[in-house]
């Protein structure tokens, strides 16, 4: 992470203080909780989960501990969860293909999202950003896709792990328009926004947090936002709708589960004091900030999502579009 959001996380123990946000205090947490990220350090979502940390933290006046588990699109992670003794002590913070998509996407799952989670809230929502390296063939999804019938096979396009949502986002893409798009796996953001400054890939779709300050620079192009409105970070990028593939509209979301049996009341503590803290306008800038906005839902609106999520991407699967791994 850079020291800027460090920073920033650092303080928000200090406004939640402020707010004199209290709940009754029973004997949880009476040691301290595992806060799992699923992804490596740097991302958004391992920013969502430090910043989970923190604000429990500050709450229940007790350590809430992050522990990275990147590898596998977050099949590590979630299986470390689903092993864990639900005792509200071990929580996962993570983008969608752990909580959802893996369990249609991986053949070999060690659990089952559906079955083995309880769902605590959808804690943040952002469109994905279609972006290219500087020297790029293509500067617009037009041109991406001319670029894709005129050299068959050719097109890969990077993600930060197979069943996320920048794999589902490329695949309907390649889908709706008809031509092929390789998909390539990272192990995580960083790795892979690394790769398209340094030239080894063309092109990424992504949660955008990461890729906005480079696009600013002038080091990376953005192509397109999947979501029906465009990024006010980014004013000036159409959506792949506004760019001729009507009715496309693909948002990526990051949530935080809890093991099954996970005790309904230490969810509602959980949610609760994320839901209060999100509301504040302090809060909603420092998810401005990170390229993503607030959802904070219930955990049976959380479950509703993430059967959606599933369902939806099941068709690509069958079709051959999402090839399982």
């Amino acid at each position: 992470m850079k020291r800027r959001e460090f920073i920033v996380l650092g303080g928000t123990a200090g406004l939640l203080a402020s707010t004199g946000l209290s709940f009754a205090q029973d004997n949880w947490p009476s040691k301290p909780v595992t806060v799992i990220s699923a992804y490596p350090p740097g991302g958004t979502s391992d920013i969502l989960a430090r910043l989970v940390a923190d604000v429990l933290a500050a709450e229940f006046k007790q350590q809430f501990t992050l522990e990275n588990i990147a590898g596998a699109a977050g099949a590590l992670a979630g299986g470390k969860l689903a092993r864990s003794a639900p005792d509200g002590y071990t929580i996962l913070v993570s983008g969608s293909a752990p909580l959802a998509a893996n369990k249609v996407v991986q053949t070999n799952l060690a659990y089952d999202p559906e079955e083995d989670f309880e769902p605590i809230t959808v804690l943040a929502a952002s469109p994905a950003l279609l972006t290219a390296a500087a020297d790029a063939p293509a500067s617009t999804v037009q041109e991406l896709i001319a670029y894709a019938k005129e050299n068959p096979g050719q097109l890969n396009i990077g993600n930060p792990g197979a069943g996320t949502k920048g794999h589902i986002c490329a695949a309907i893409i390649g889908q709706i328009a008809g031509i092929e798009v390789n998909h390539v796996p990272y192990k995580g953001s960083p790795p892979l926004m690394a790769d398209l400054l340094g030239g080894h890939i063309e092109y990424s779709l992504d949660a955008p947090a990461n890729y906005i300050p480079h696009i600013k620079a002038g080091k990376l192009k953005a192509i397109a936002v999947t979501s029906t409105t465009r990024l006010p970070e980014l004013p000036d990028v159409p959506t792949v709708a506004e760019q001729g593939i009507e009715g496309y509209d693909q948002t990526l979301w990051f949530g935080i589960v809890g093991p099954k049996g996970m005790p309904a009341d230490i969810i509602t503590k959980i949610n609760d004091t994320l839901k209060t803290w999100a509301a504040l306008p302090e809060s909603q800038a420092l998810f401005t900030s990170f390229g993503v906005a607030a959802v904070l839902n219930t955990p049976e609106e959380m479950r509703e999502t993430v059967a959606r999520e599933i369902e939806g991407i099941r068709p690509l699967v069958e079709a051959g579009l999402v090839q399982p791994t």
